[in-house]
This record gives structure tokens, C-alpha cells and sequence, in this order.
């Protein structure tokens, strides 16, 4: 099967192995099998799968291996990789000495979406949020949203499940990641977002800010002259590599431009100056949102939603868990979850996003982070910075000069008693820790479980 002239429409005995087994993997092995497709899913480590979803893929005719890659693996047409995998890895790389095609998860999910009407978001910072409030400006619309990709749920599943809702007019919102674009073929959004580009992955882009970029871009590569580009005009980057096949709908917040969606101080506009909503109503905040809101809005206008539909979501919308969430206030001390920072810029946001003195929580899995470009906000607005897991001692080696440092190892429990002790009343206690979760947590999600389950029991304790 030659999978790079058309889009394939019909997977019937082709033999698709799926690499990696968690849940872009699961969902692109149903959805191959369920399309006729002859189905390995092959997972390198020791992986124990639910057992509800080992029966499901087996009544679906998948194979299931687990703790190793087999030569089974070449004995196929295709292969949707997962996007945790590197292109790197051995397994890819012999894959395509055999010259067997290597496709993402969201390509394979893109060959069987029933519409055109895709938004697709990226960006280094702001994707989840932005993701998940287009989600909320569509519905009780004219479209059935269906939301996932990077986040929740991935394309795949979203595809089997608006398949069970004939005649409905679907629209697909979807987080992507730059690990996700690498791999796509024929992926068309009818609307692409790029919020920002940060330094963010460099231990996967050979250090290179050109490689990520181009990753990213990716999501426009396929659009047409009835596509849309929505891109942050404020951010140089975006605005030195602008494509030239679709329609260009600036989103910055300072530049002049004309565009969809216009703010000041006060208010945000439409593209005939009629007003939205005003900031003053906004129940998210933070210049970083404003951005996200923007894009979002510009997003919903192409589509057509009116301004009183969209002001009656943006005054309930408070964003998403683990970004900047609020947790407890305990003695006067607030403390927020904003596990979803695992970069610098996310951090430096969130810094910017307190008026009061800050103790915050660095540390994680190090992605090759420049933690020097710390300091400026870091120097602003916070008192002390306690440190943990792997990139404890790159973190300490960075800001050692900066501000009082405290060590915690690898226990979130410390942390969190460490900034508490030195936290004040009128002061914040911020978990954000620009680096991934994997040296101490299974992901973002759960080392932000875990440390609003500790605040609750510090809150309990001083409670008694």
C-alpha cells in the first residue's frame, strides 16, 4: 500500500503493527482493526494492560505482545507509531531499512474522520488550555464537539465514538504535540493553531530550536486556500516562518494587525470592534491566558459563534487541572497545582501571574532546559525555591545565586512541608516544575494528584 498519494480509505487485510501500548497505542489497534486491518500491538517494556482493554482488543482480532519487540513487527504494510517513541529508537530505525511506513497515531485517525472540520492546536505552552476551551465554545452549538488528542482522548478513540452518532455535525478539537506532527502524512486541519515556540524537548530536537520549530509548522503542511492559520503574531518566530497555502489569521495581543479578535485593557473585541466580554469578566486570567482566549475566540469566529454565546463561556471557563489550579488556602498560605509546567517558559508565566512572594517547587525529569532563563522572574517574584527529583542539582548549579535554595530529593511529602515551614501568610506555594514527571511520577497528571492530596492532608493536619 502506498500510503503517500491518497489517503487510504480501506485498511482490509493490510497488516498495520501499532507500536507502543498505552492509549494512543490501544486506540489506533481498535480503530485498524475495526477497519479491516490484520492487527500487532507491540509494546517494548513489561506492560500490564487493563484487563477490560485486553479483551476488547482481542475481540477486535488484535495481537497483543508486551515486554519486547518481536520480528513479527516487520511482517507488516504499516506501522502507526506511538508518540513517546523517539525516531531515534532502534526499532523505528529498522522499520525503515525495510521501507515499511511509519505513520503517527493521529494520521492513522485521520484517514477515517468523517469531516473536514478539524481544529488542531499546538504550541509550547497554552495547548491544553486553549484545546479545552474551544471544547467549551462549541457546545450547545450547530457542531457536536468531540475533544482529545494530546490530552484525554486520543483521535482514534474520538473517531470509533463519533462514528456512533449518525448525522450529527462533528467538529474535532485536538491537542497536538510536536511528536505527534513528526509523523503525519496527509493530517489536514481545516484550522491550525500555534500559540507560541518556546525552547521545549530539546533532548528529543538534537538541541536545535530550527528542528522543533519545524516540527511544529508541520500542523499546516497539507492546508489549503480554505484553510486557516490562527498564530500568535506577537511571537518572531512564528512570524519570520509563515506558510503560503492557507489563509493567515493573525492572534497576537500588541501587534496592529488586523485581525478576528482584537483586546485592551478592558475589553475584547470582534473584528467589527463590537465588544466581546470584559477582561473584568474573565473568570481566567493572566496575560499567557489572553493569548490562549484570543486564539480560541479567533478560532470559534471563523466558525461563526456569536459574541453572546462565546462572553457566557468565557465567564464560567476557569481552566484546566494542573495549570495554574487553585488548591487551598491554609494560614493565610495559598498553594497552587501547576504540575503542567514542565518547561521554563510555562514557569516564567506562572511567576508573572503572582503579585505576592512565592515559594516554588523546581524539579522533575531535566528536558535539556536552560533553568538560567529562571532568574529574571524568578529574581521578581519569589522568595525561595525548594528542589527535587533528577534535575535537583542542575536547578541548584543554575540558581544557586538567585535566591535561598532548599533540597528535597526525590519526596514530593518534603517539598511540600519544606515550602510550607517557609511560606508566610499573604504568601504562595507553587508547584510548577519545568521538567517532566518520569523520574518520581507517571505523568504530569499524576505528580499533580499527589501533591493536591498531601496540601488536603497538610490542610486536615492544621485543621485539627
Amino acid at each position: 500500500m502506498n500510503i503517500f498519494n491518497t489517503v487510504p480509505k480501506n485498511l482490509k487485510d493490510q497488516r498495520v503493527v501499532v507500536l507502543g501500548a498505552k492509549r494512543s497505542g490501544c486506540a489506533a489497534a481498535l480503530l485498524a482493526a475495526r477497519k479491516g486491518a490484520r492487527v500487532l500491538l507491540s509494546e517494548l517494556a513489561d506492560l500490564q494492560l487493563a484487563p477490560e482493554m485486553v479483551i476488547e482488543l482481542q475481540q477486535a482480532g488484535v495481537v497483543i505482545e508486551t515486554g519486547g519487540h518481536t520480528e513479527r513487527v516487520f511482517e507488516s504494510d504499516i506501522a502507526v507509531l506511538s508518540p513517546g517513541i523517539p525516531n531515534n529508537a532502534p526499532i523505528v530505525k529498522q522499520l525503515e531499512e525495510r521501507q515499511i511506513p511509519v505513520i503517527a497515531e493521529v494520521e492513522l485517525a485521520y484517514w477515517f474522520c468523517p469531516t473536514p472540520n478539524i481544529i488542531a492546536v499546538t504550541g509550547s505552552n497554552g495547548k491544553t488550555t486553549t484545546t479545552t476551551l474551544l471544547n467549551a465554545l462549541f457546545q450547545g452549538t450547530a457542531f457536536t464537539p468531540y475533544c482529545g488528542g494530546n490530552i484525554g482522548v486520543a483521535f482514534s478513540n474520538l473517531i470509533l465514538t463519533s462514528a456512533k452518532v449518525p448525522g450529527a455535525e462533528s467538529l474535532f478539537i485536538l491537542e497536538m504535540s510536536s511528536f505527534q506532527l513528526e509523523r503525519i502524512v496527509h493530517f489536514r486541519p481545516k484550522v491550525a493553531v500555534i500559540l507560541n515556540i518556546t525552547p521545549d524537548h530539546m533532548d528529543r530536537y538534537e538541541h536545535s530550536m530550527d528542528l522543533y520549530l519545524q516540527a511544529k509548522l508541520r500542523i499546516t503542511m497539507n492546508q489549503g486556500v480554505d484553510d486557516f492559520y490562527v498564530y500568535n503574531d506577537d511571537d518572531p518566530l512564528l512570524r519570520q516562518h509563515l506558510p503560503d497555502n492557507c489563509q493567515l489569521v493573525p492572534a497576537g495581543i500588541y501587534s496592529t494587525s488586523a485581525k478576528l479578535v482584537y483586546s485592551d485593557e478592558q475589553a475584547i473585541y470582534d473584528q467589527s470592534r463590537a465588544k466581546i466580554i470584559a477582561r473584568s469578566e474573565l473568570a481566567l486570567l493572566g496575560e499567557h491566558n489572553l493569548y490562549n482566549i484570543t486564539a480560541a475566540l479567533s478560532a470559534a469566529k471563523l466558525y461563526g459563534l456569536d459574541n453572546e454565546h462565546l462572553a457566557k463561556v468565557l465567564r464560567h471557563f476557569k481552566g484546566v487541572e494542573h495549570r495554574l489550579e487553585y488548591v487551598a488556602t491554609i494560614d493565610g498560605v495559598t498553594y497552587y497545582n501547576d504540575s503542567k509546567a514542565t518547561n521554563v517558559d510555562s514557569v516564567n508565566y506562572a511567576l508573572k501571574s503572582f503579585t505576592q512572594p512565592v515559594v516554588i517547587i523546581l524539579g522533575g525529569k531535566d528536558k535539556d532546559s536552560d533553568f538560567t532563563l529562571l532568574i529574571p522572574e524568578l529574581k521578581r517574584h519569589a522568595k525561595a525555591a525548594v528542589l527535587v527529583g533528577q534535575a535537583a542539582p542542575k536547578l541548584r548549579q543554575a540558581l544557586r545565586d538567585v535566591l535561598p535554595l532548599y533540597e528535597a530529593g526525590y519526596s514530593m511529602e518534603k517539598a511540600l512541608q519544606l515550602a510550607a515551614d517557609i511560606a508566610q501568610p499573604g504568601e504562595i506555594v507553587l508547584l510548577s516544575p519545568a521538567c517532566a514527571s518520569f523520574d518520581m511520577f507517571n505523568d504530569f497528571e499524576h505528580r499533580g494528584h499527589v501533591f493536591k492530596a498531601l496540601v488536603n492532608q497538610l490542610k486536615e493536619q492544621r485543621a485539627i
